[in-house]
C-alpha cells in the first residue's frame, strides 16, 4: 500500500559501537513498524563533539551509507539529520580553533564557547561545505536542525552582538554605538526604534543568505535531495524577524517546502494542556510555512528521555494520529535515545506504529487529507514580523519582543470552537469574516486598515488590542470607548466577573475569576449612545460593581478587556462558563461551527468543496455522542465516518439528527485520545 502518510524514524547509530546485531534490530523494527524513511543523526546530543571537520563527518557517513544499502532492499529511504548548525548550546564544548570561525555574543556581552556566529562568513562557508559532504550520499531529505536561529542558545538568550555584528549595525545606522547603547535602543520602551529594525533586518537576511549557500551546495551534489528545516516556537522565530516564505523558498528551490513543526510535549503532559500548545506552536507554524497543498509537514514526535517512563504508548499514538489536524505528510519519530543504544524492543513501539498506519494512510490520501486553504471558523490573525512594531513596557528583556497573538487560537481550539491561524500579509482585507486578534497585532496595521477590519467583520479583541486603539485615537470611533483605565490583577481592585441576567450550565448570574491565573483588567467606559451589549460585569469581593467586563459593541465587536498574564497567560478563560458565553455569541452573530457538550474535543473544519469535520478528543474521557452546532446550510443528514478500528479502518455511513437549535447528534462514542474524520455526503 502507498504510504500517503510517511514514517521517518530519527535514529542514532554510533560508528564506534555499531554492529550487525544492532543493524538487524533496526531492520526488524522498520519492517514491523512500517517505517518509510530513516533519518540518521550525525553528531547528536551526548555524542556531540561540537562542530565536526570533514574527516570526522566522513566517519559518520561511512557507517550510515553501509546501513542505507540494507534499508534500500526493504524499500526504505535514508535521510540525514546533522545535529549541529550553529549549535544548540555550549554544553561544555568548544569550537575546534582549526575551523577558524567565531562564536555568538548575546545582548549582555556574554560570549559563547561553541555556538557559532551566524554572520561569520567562515562559518557560513563551513556549514555549506558540511552539507555538500552530507549530500554526497544522496539522501532523500537533508534536515537543518532547529538550532538554526538567533534566540535561546543556552547560556545565551539573544544574539548576535559580536564586534562583527556591531560593525554591521553601526554601518547601516551611520552611527558608532557601543553594544550597551545599541541594545538599550533596540529594547527601548514605546515606539520601535531604527536600531531595533536594523537588528531584525540583519538577523532575517543573514539566515536567508546561509540557507541559499546550503541549498546551492546540496544541489550541486544531489539535486534530488530535499532540504527540510526544523522549527521551534513561532514566537521565538519572530524575535529574529523570520521571513518564513523567504527562508523556505531559499532551502526548497524546485522542491516542496519541507518543515518539521514542533509537537509541544517531549514528555507526557495533560492532553488538555497539550491542546493549547498544539494550537500555539504546531498549527501556527504550519500557517506560516504553508504555500498550498504541496508543502510537506513532518511534525516532531519526541519522547524525551526516551522510554515509556517519559511518555505512554497511548499518548504517543494520540500525538501521532492528531497530526492529521494540520494535514501532515508524515511524522518525524524521535523515539529512541541519541547515545547509540539503538532499538529497545521492550518499548513495543513497532506494533503501535503499525496499528495507526493504515488509518493514517487512508485519511492522508489526496481525497481526504486536510486542505489548509479551505479552513473554516474563527480566523485568528498573526504576523511573522510583529517584533518590528511591538511596544515594550520595561525595555530590559528581549522577551518583550515575543508576540502574544495565539491566545484566541489556543482558547477557541480547546473549547471546541472551529478556528484556524491566519498568517497576515499586512495588505489583505477581510470582509464578513469572524476574526480574533490578541496582543499588539494591530500595531502592524495603519489606521485605515484597522478601521476596515473592525467595521467589516465580526471581531474578537483583547485588552491589548483595545490599548492600541486608544493609542491611535480610534477607540471612540470604532468601539464607543471614551475612557479606559488598567487595573492590575491581585492588587485588591477586581475579584470576579459576573454574567448578570444570564444562565450557563444551569447557573444563574454565573461568575468567573478575575483574581487567579488571569491578566490585568482594562476598565472601559462607553459613550452614552454606544450600541452596547454587556455580557459580564466586574466586581470586587464586596460585590461592588466596578464596570463592564466582556461587552459586544455594534453587535459585531466582542471585547475581552484583559491582557496576558506573564506566567499564566489566559488560563482563567479556560472555563465552562466562558465556553457557554462565547458559544452563545457565536450562535447569535456568526455561522462558526463548534462542538457541543464535548469538553476538550478539538474541531477543525474544512469547508469549500464539500464539508469535512476533523474531531480529536484531547482528553482521556470518552464522549458518548458527537454533538455539533453547524449553520443551517451545513446541517447534512448523511455522513461518512473515518475512524481507526484496531489496526484496520472503520469507514461507515452514519446518520445525523438535527434539533431546532441547529445542534446535530451522531450516535458514535468518541473515545479519549481518539481522532476521527467526518465527511458530509453531499
Amino acid at each position: 500500500m502507498t504510504a500517503n502518510f510517511k514514517y521517518s524514524l530519527r535514529f542514532t547509530l554510533d560508528p564506534e559501537s555499531w554492529d550487525a546485531k544492532k543493524e538487524a534490530k533496526l531492520l526488524d523494527f522498520c519492517k514491523k513498524g512500517r517505517i518509510d524513511d530513516v533519518a540518521f543523526f550525525i553528531n547528536p546530543e551526548e555524542l556531540n563533539q561540537s562542530h565536526l571537520d570533514e574527516k570526522q563527518n566522513r566517519v559518520w557517513l561511512k557507517t550510515i551509507q553501509s546501513v542505507s544499502l540494507s534499508l534500500k532492499k526493504l524499500g526504505i529511504t535514508t535521510s540525514l539529520n546533522p545535529w549541529t548548525t550553529l549549535m544548540h548550546s555550549d554544553r561544555g564544548r568548544k569550537i575546534n580553533p582549526k575551523l577558524g570561525f567565531s562564536t555568538m555574543v548575546d545582548y549582555q556581552g556574554k560570549k559563547a564557547e561553541s555556538i557559532a556566529c551566524p554572520g561569520d562568513p567562515i562559518w557560513q562557508n563551513y556549514i555549506a561545505d558540511c552539507y555538500r559532504q552530507f549530500a554526497s550520499i544522496q539522501p532523500n531529505t537533508l534536515w537543518v536542525e532547529d538550532d538554526f536561529r538567533h534566540y535561546n542558545h543556552t547560556p545565551l538568550k539573544l544574539g548576535c552582538f559580536c564586534d562583527r555584528h556591531m560593525q554591521i549595525y553601526n554601518q547601516k545606522l551611520g552611527k558608532n554605538l557601543s553594544r550597551q547603547e545599541f541594545i538599550k535602543l533596540v529594547l527601548q520602551t514605546g515606539k520601535p526604534t531604527q536600531e531595533r529594525l536594523v537588528y531584525l533586518e540583519t538577523a532575517q537576511q543573514e539566515m536567508i543568505q546561509v540557507a541559499k549557500k546550503i541549498a546551492e551546495a546540496v544541489r550541486r551534489v544531489s539535486p534530488r535531495t530535499k532540504i527540510g528545516l526544523m522549527s521551534s516556537f513561532p514566537n521565538w522565530h519572530a524575535i529574529e524577524d523570520r521571513d518564513w516564505s523567504g527562508l523556505f523558498d531559499a532551502f526548497s528551490g524546485e522542491h516542496p517546502r519541507v518543515n518539521r513543526p514542533h509537537l509541544p510535549a517531549y514528555n507526557e503532559v495533560s492532553p488538555l494542556k497539550y491542546s493549547r500548545d498544539f494550537e500555539a506552536f504546531t498549527r501556527t507554524t504550519a500557517a506560516f510555512v504553508s504555500n498550498g497543498p504541496q508543502s510537506e509537514f513532518y511534525p516532531e514526535l519526541e519522547n524525551y528521555m526516551y522510554s515509556p517512563f517519559a511518555k505512554s504508548n497511548l499518548f504517543t499514538q494520540f500525538q501521532l494520529e492528531s497530526t492529521v489536524l494540520i494535514g501532515a505528510s508524515g511524522i518525524f519519530l524521535n523515539l529512541f535515545d541519541m547515545m547509540g543504544n539503538g532499538i529497545d524492543e521492550s518499548y513495543h513501539y513497532a506494533q503501535m506504529l503499525a496499528d495507526s498506519k493504515t488509518w493514517l494512510n487512508h485519511v492522508s490520501d489526496s481525497k481526504t487529507r486536510l486542505n489548509r486553504a479551505q479552513f473554516s471558523g474563527v480566523m485568528v490573525l498573526m504576523d511573522q514580523n510583529s517584533a518590528q512594531t511591538i511596544h515594550t513596557s520595561q525595555g530590559k528583556d528581549p522577551e518583550e519582543l515575543l508576540p502574544n497573538e495565539t491566545n484566541w487560537l489556543s482558547l477557541f481550539g480547546s473549547l471546541g470552537i472551529a478556528s484556524f491561524p491566519q498568517a497576515d500579509t499586512r495588505k489583505t482585507q477581510y470582509h464578513d469574516q469572524t476574526v480574533a486578534i490578541s496582543g499588539q497585532f494591530l500595531r502592524n496595521l495603519n489606521n485605515a486598515q484597522i478601521s476596515q477590519l473592525v467595521k467589516n467583520n465580526t471581531v474578537f479583541l483583547d485588552g491589548e488590542c483595545v490599548q492600541v486603539l486608544l493609542d491611535r485615537k480610534l477607540a471612540k470611533t470604532l468601539l464607543s470607548v471614551n475612557k479606559a483605565e488598567w487595573h492590575q490583577a491581585r492588587t485588591g481592585y477586581q475579584s470576579f466577573e459576573q454574567a448578570d441576567g444570564q444562565t450557563v450550565d444551569g447557573i444563574e448570574n454565573p461568575r468567573i475569576t478575575m483574581l487567579q491565573h488571569t491578566g490585568d483588567y482594562l476598565q472601559l467606559a462607553y459613550t452614552e449612545d454606544a450600541q452596547l451589549d454587556v455580557i459580564s460585569n466586574a466586581y470586587n469581593e464586596y460585590h461592588k460593581h466596578l464596570g463592564p467586563m466582556m461587552t459586544v459593541v455594534n453587535e459585531r465587536t466582542f471585547i475581552l478587556p484583559m491582557n496576558t498574564d506573564p506566567k499564566y497567560g489566559w488560563e482563567s478563560q479556560y472555563y465552562s462558563i466562558k465556553e457557554g458565553l462565547f458559544k452563545h455569541f457565536l450562535e447569535k452573530h456568526t455561522q462558526v461551527s463548534f462542538a457541543v457538550e464535548m469538553p476538550g474535543v478539538k474541531l477543525v473544519i474544512e469547508q469549500k468543496d464539500g464539508f469535512k469535520a476533523y474531531l480529536s478528543n484531547f482528553t482521556i474521557d470518552d464522549q458518548s455522542k458527537i454533538k455539533l452546532h453547524l449553520a443551517e446550510q451545513y446541517q447534512f443528514t448523511h455522513w461518512i465516518l473515518h475512524a481507526k478500528n484496531g489496526s484496520d479502518l472503520k469507514d461507515v455511513s452514519i446518520h445525523c439528527s438535527w434539533d431546532t437549535n441547529g445542534i446535530g447528534t451522531i450516535n458514535y462514542s468518541l473515545k479519549g485520545l481518539e481522532t476521527i474524520l467526518l465527511e458530509a455526503e453531499v
